[in-house]
């Protein structure tokens, strides 16, 4: 295919440098490839690569083609100027979809694009709250020395996501790992070294293995994955049977269904999923009894069952690929307003979820008193009338009537409603 061509490295060097004055800006998408292949540098660029980066953070970074989709609403590299459905770019396309993502960057700001436009980071956010809060005469003012320290301990490289921006992400490759990074986080380390005693002062954590157990664990990718692989074999002629591409979930171990070496090979079977539960209360209790007293603790779900979901959204990237070149009557898989609304429908399950929010309660010279965390509700409700003026004010005990005994009341009729 390059047999007849003459052209050199030095020939589109020279050509480049006739058209690149030193004061020009270059815009691309990923143009370290591009000029590292070159052998010329450039002091003026701008990367789409970098200014929309992925959603994981460095060293990952975003497809052209999946940027094109989410902010500009349209589909590119389809195949123009190439042989076969779906290979190859279009140049002058690529180049017009940088400069289109660069307009829309300008225009809605540089916060856009990235994942501070969804909302601060958390990891962030803590540490701009310095060791005092505002109204103890601190300062928001972010500081390695004052700032509030953090701690994000999930399987994998938590470094590799949001978590890159907690003091101390802690990788996992078990949920009885996460456990014991918790505890370690708030305990801190005995020697000091890396977590300083008395731990940090925000944890999140992530419990994984009973949502493996439950299949619940990212199958969305693969499952488009495999439903592509059909189609190409499709368009190739090929006479590969569907069965052995996409094969039942049931036959193949969770491993091999999200394709995380990661993830544990867990039977997908009601006993599992018992002694999965048992094992994360269990953990879920210890990471509670190792919380010092005054600590709120939050439990969530994170979402409810994408299972549908991910098997809907396969069929839409299947139905999306075989459109392109085949007719309505011919296609495998057909995307009407019925199964739109059984995508949403299966969108809102996956995105409903629930949580559980409690504070670990203890007075009276930091012993825990039982009767207390039974009846927090109660305890407040109590503590609330006393502050109004009431004095026939019912305790849930006789610890708890003891501990707030010195309280009296205040007058709310003027007070401010953010105090």
């Amino acid at each position: 295919m390059l047999e007849p061509i003459t052209t050199t490295l030095a020939d589109i060097q020279k050509k480049l440098m006739s058209i690149l004055h030193p004061r020009a800006i270059l815009v691309g998408h990923s143009l370290n490839s591009d000029l590292n292949a070159l052998k010329i540098t450039h002091p003026f660029i701008i990367d789409t690569a970098l200014i929309y980066p992925h959603p994981r953070g460095p060293p990952l970074k975003s497809s052209l083609k999946w940027l094109a989709q989410k902010y500009l609403n349209r589909e590119i590299q389809k195949g123009h100027g190439t042989t076969g459905p779906g290979a190859g770019h279009d140049s002058i396309e690529d180049a017009r979809c940088c400069l289109d993502l660069l307009k829309q960057k300008c225009e809605k700001g540089k916060e856009w694009g990235t994942n501070d436009a969804q909302g601060e980071n958390i990891f962030k956010r803590v540490a701009r709250a310095g060791v005092k809060y505002k109204s103890q005469g601190g300062s928001a003012i972010p500081s390695p020395i004052n700032s509030k320290s953090s701690a994000a301990i999930d399987w994998g490289e938590p470094k590799k996501g949001p978590g890159a921006a907690a003091n101390f992400p802690i990788g996992c490759k078990s949920d009885e790992d996460v456990m014991e990074g918790v505890i370690r986080a708030v305990k801190g380390d005995h020697d000091g070294k890396e977590i300083p005693g008395g731990g940090v002062d925000f944890i999140w954590a992530r419990f994984r293995e009973l949502e493996a157990v439950k299949g619940w664990w990212n199958n969305n990718k693969v499952a488009a994955a495999e439903a592509a692989a059909v189609v190409d074999a499709e368009m190739q002629g090929s006479t590969l049977d569907k069965a052995a591409v996409v094969a039942s979930e049931n036959e193949k171990p969770l491993a091999a269904i999200t394709g995380d070496p990661l993830l544990p090979v867990i039977k997908s079977d009601g006993t599992s999923i018992v002694t999965a539960t048992a094992d994360l209360t269990r953990r879920i209790s210890k990471v509670y009894e190792a919380l010092p007293p005054c600590t709120a603790f939050v439990i969530y779900s994170g979402s409810g069952d994408p299972r549908e979901m991910s098997r809907m959204q396969a069929m839409q990237s299947q139905y999306k690929r075989e459109y392109k070149f085949k007719k309505w009557d011919e296609l495998s898989v057909k995307w009407t307003d019925t199964e739109e609304q059984a995508l949403r429908k299966a969108i809102k399950v996956a995105r409903d979820g629930v949580g559980f929010f409690g504070v670990k309660w203890c007075i009276d010279g930091g012993r825990t008193c039982p009767s207390i965390n039974r009846n927090i509700p109660l305890v407040l409700q109590a503590v609330w009338l006393l502050l109004r003026g009431h004095h026939d004010v019912r305790w849930p005990c006789q610890r708890a009537k003891e501990a707030f005994a010195g309280l009296k009341a205040i007058d709310l009729s003027h007070a401010d409603t953010n105090e």
